[in-house]
């Protein structure tokens, strides 16, 4: 099976296990944990990673990739002001659905072509997720 497609089922199936926006993100304006310049510093290494490329750094180890993604959602949330309130605020069910579309757009840009830049697509994918949910009035 193309890495895209098994990258794409994967992420499907992992979805309700991420605690992203929780675990991983909720620190981001916590300047008492780490800086701006510390989230930039641990993406820079896998700056260059296609989709396909960060799966095999990886050896394909599901838990590894998806921490190379959230590190560079810490990035994201910072580049764009992203208010990480809002979300810790919002119903569960409401952040649940994010996470979903968030990793459902991963997975289809990397199905799609997997030798686009890692970085690009989650940056892209979180913003349409944004996007969606705004439009549902969320």
């Amino acid at each position: 099976m193309m890495i895209g497609m098994r990258l794409k089922l994967f992420l499907l199936s992992f979805v309700p296990a991420i605690l992203l926006f929780t675990s991983a993100v909720s620190p981001v304006f916590a300047a008492e944990e780490m800086t701006i310049d510390k989230y930039i510093d641990e993406a820079q290494p896998y700056l260059h990673h296609s989709c396909a490329s960060a799966w095999a750094a990886t050896d394909e180890n599901a838990d590894e990739y998806v921490a190379i993604i959230n590190r560079f959602v810490a990035v994201i949330f910072i580049n764009h002001d992203f208010d990480i309130q809002r979300i810790a605020d919002a119903p569960v069910a409401n952040q649940e659905q994010l996470r979903v579309l968030f990793y459902d757009e991963i997975g289809e840009r990397c199905a799609a072509d997997s030798q686009k830049l890692l970085a690009g697509v989650v940056e892209n994918s979180l913003v349409h997720a944004f996007d969606v949910m705004k439009g549902r009035g969320n």
